[in-house]
Formats: C-alpha cells, structure tokens, sequence
C-alpha cells in the first residue's frame, strides 16, 4: 500500500502544505474537500511544478507528463472537477527499437522466448531483488536489456538491473516464491482483472493539454495558494511538505536531521523533454504510440512519443514528437536521433523545437530508494504534525498519486504498518 509518508491531526482543521506542484495541489484539492482549511506556499511564481503546456501554432507542448493514465479514483476526480477527458486515439501500434528500426514486440520474438521458458521456477522474492534478476530465467539479458528495460524506462526512466522488483510489482511484494513464471502470470492476470472496472480507461489528455488539469486545480485552490513565498520553511500546526525527496529533505535538515538524512538518499534521474514540430511525419512511426528505445542504443533518448497520433485534437495540422532522454538534450542531439529514426528528415524539417531539462527529473526506484522509504515511514509514524508526500514514495504515476491523496484524508491520523 502506497500512501504518505507521516500523519497529521484532524481535530486541527488547519494544514499547511509546501509546494504547489502535482502533488501539493491534488492533496490540497481532497484535504479542501474534507473541510481541511488549507495554505498552500510556493517558491516560484506559477503552480504544477514540473507539469505544464504551452500554446505554439495553435497546437499545444507538454513540458512533462502528457496524459493521464486512469484507475476508477483518477475518473471520478475529473468527474468531481467536471473535466471532459480526451482519451487517446484506440488502436495504435506500441513500437520497440529493434536493430535500428521500430518493430512490434511480437516482432522481436518476445512471445516465443516467454513461451519456451514459463515453464522456470523465478529466483526468491528477497528485499535486494532487482526487476532483471526476477526476470532473467524467463527471458535471458538480450531481451533484458532489447525489450524489458526499454518498457520500463518508458515509465521509470530507469533500467530493469536497477529497478527493484518489490516496488515495481507490489502487488507481489509478500510473497516469496512463484512456483513458475505462468503462475507469475496468472496471478499478475487475476489481479488486473479484479480491480474496479471503469466507463472510461487508458491514457487521456484534455483540450489544452495537462495544464487544463492543472489550471483546474489552481482555480478550485486559488484563495489557498500563496505564490512567490520566499519566507523560511517553519512547522506550525499541520505541516505537509510536498516536493521531491531532496528538497524536502532541505527543509528539513534543522529540525527533522533524521528524517532529512534519509530524504537525500532517495536518487533522481536526469531527464530531458524535447517537442519538435516537423513539416512531415516520421513515417516508421505512423500510426504508433511512439517507439521505445534500448539503452545503449547509439540513440540520445529513450523515447519518441507521437503525438499527433495519440491526441490529434491537441496537434491539429502539426507532426509533433516528444524526445525523452535521461541526458541533457540540445537540439544537435534531436538531430541526430531524427536521422536515426528517417534518414530523410533533415534539419530544415524543423518547424520549431520546445526543450525542458531537470536535474531531478524522476525519482529512481531501485533498493535505495525502497529502504530509505521504510527508514521514513518508521522514523515518522511518531510524527503528529508533520506529513510528506511525493512521487518517491506514493507512486511514480499521476493516477497513483491521486490514490494516495484520496485515501490519506480519510483517515490522516493512523498508521498502519504497510512493510
């Protein structure tokens, strides 16, 4: 069970919460809605932290995240927020880089690799266990590192030797032994099959992309939220402290030292956001998601997404492409991976170019990251006041966030021992 890290009292109806990204918003939005009086502090001058769209040309520019992936709790937000959804387009193809070029993965021998090895018993699910290492008798290092890693660096930025397999699939975090990869399977199958069902599923965005989400938020939050504060961090009352782990741990260094120690030792990948605007389409990309690409791959990213495919509402009469890397990108390197893609794009195809960078980009789920966690949620289930929440400890996702939220106002006074 993912939730925030620390409690508050409810009989004090009062919350302070520090950082008006994602996450100070949507647990600002539910604690509001549970009668919570709230002040939202926000150093810089705008709200959404690493999310945010911006308007070129009539179509539209995703600095980060460029939809939601729903669950039932993340639906009825945007019923609650009255947000008409825009889902994806249905049908598209999810493209893997494969010997230089975009294939399906049942392209790649994928399937019959699972199918000729399911029958293996999988290592001893221990705490030090790493996504590959699960994964090794089933499909061997080269699809490792030509198909595994690249999904999952899709979500996680990060490859599957460093992923811990505990806080990818925790769902499977107790049990200690698979009897095969099928019953792996069909346990995995059955799982997905019994949560709640929804009128609505799959990846949405809305018009004027995810900055509509966020503007939504804002507007709702909009007497709470204090932009350009730049007093010192001070605990009053309430406190929430919703950043990344690093600076939270920053705020934190005087009077929580060791709960500050443990913050600083969650890692951050690097990440890269680069939108490009060409003349024409990618044509091995048509029709797709995008294409996920392997590390060590002679590419700068790990990623294309399509997104004139995915929502054309949102990219009216635009090719528009999103490059991800886990490296500072220039537009030198989008070069080069346009080539890589179409050796008939050249540079003149470019019609504009959009490029975010962060330092700390996703927070790294590997076994570091996984103990100094539990460290947290231990040294703070004393804690009354004091609450901490992010994407380093209530799910990497959007969806997973919301979940956290929703639930952790219902009851933010208990603690129940979730390791």
């Amino acid at each position: 069970m993912k939730r925030v890290i620390g409690k508050i009292n409810p009989k004090d109806r009062h919350v302070t919460i520090w950082g008006a990204g994602f996450s100070g918003l949507i647990l600002g939005y539910y604690l509001k809605d549970m009668g919570y009086r709230i002040t939202i502090y926000e150093r810089s001058n705008k709200v959404g932290g690493k999310l945010g769209t911006k308007k070129v040309s009539g179509s539209y520019v995703e600095k980060a995240a460029n939809a939601l992936f729903l669950n039932a709790d993340s639906l009825e937000l945007l019923k609650e927020l009255k947000l008409e959804p825009l889902p994806a387009s249905k049908k598209l193809k999810r493209l893997l880089m494969f010997h230089g070029k975009p294939k399906k993965p049942f392209q790649i021998g994928v399937l019959t690799r699972i199918s000729m090895n399911a029958h293996k018993k999988p290592p001893l699910i221990t705490d030090g266990l790493t996504v590959a290492e699960f994964f090794r008798p089933l499909l061997g290092d080269d699809y490792i590192d030509r198909f595994l890693s690249p999904v999952l660096a899709g979500i996680y930025a990060t490859p599957a030797e460093q992923l811990h397999f505990k806080s990818i699939f925790e769902d499977f975090g107790n049990m200690a032994q698979f009897d095969s990869y099928w019953n792996f399977i069909k346990i995995m199958y059955r799982s997905n099959k019994a949560k709640p069902k929804t009128e609505l599923s799959g990846s949405v965005s809305f018009e004027g992309g995810m900055q509509t989400l966020i503007n939504r938020l804002a507007e709702i939050l909009k007497s709470e939220i204090k932009l350009n504060y730049k007093e010192p961090f001070r605990m009053k009352g309430n406190t929430i402290i919703c950043t990344d782990a690093i600076t939270a741990g920053d705020l934190l260094k005087e009077l929580r030292p060791e709960l500050s120690v443990e913050l600083k030792r969650v890692r951050y990948q690097e990440l890269s956001s680069a939108t490009v605007f060409l003349k024409r389409d990618i044509k091995s990309l048509q029709k797709s998601f995008g294409v996920l690409i392997p590390f060590e791959s002679g590419f700068h990213s790990i990623g294309v997404i399509n997104n004139k495919a995915i929502f054309p509402t949102n990219s009216q009469n635009v090719s528009s492409y999103t490059f991800i890397s886990r490296k500072k990108l220039g537009l030198e390197e989008i070069q080069e991976d346009l080539k890589l893609l179409s050796s008939d794009i050249t540079p003149e195809d470019i019609d504009h170019s959009e490029i975010s960078h962060w330092d700390n980009g996703l927070p790294v789920y590997d076994l570091q990251r996984y103990l100094s966690v539990k460290k947290l949620h231990q040294l703070a289930a004393k804690e009354e006041h004091l609450a901490i929440f992010g994407n380093f400890a209530a799910g990497i996702s959007l969806r997973e966030m919301i979940t956290a939220a929703k639930n952790f106002v219902v009851n933010p006074d208990q603690y129940p021992d979730i390791y």
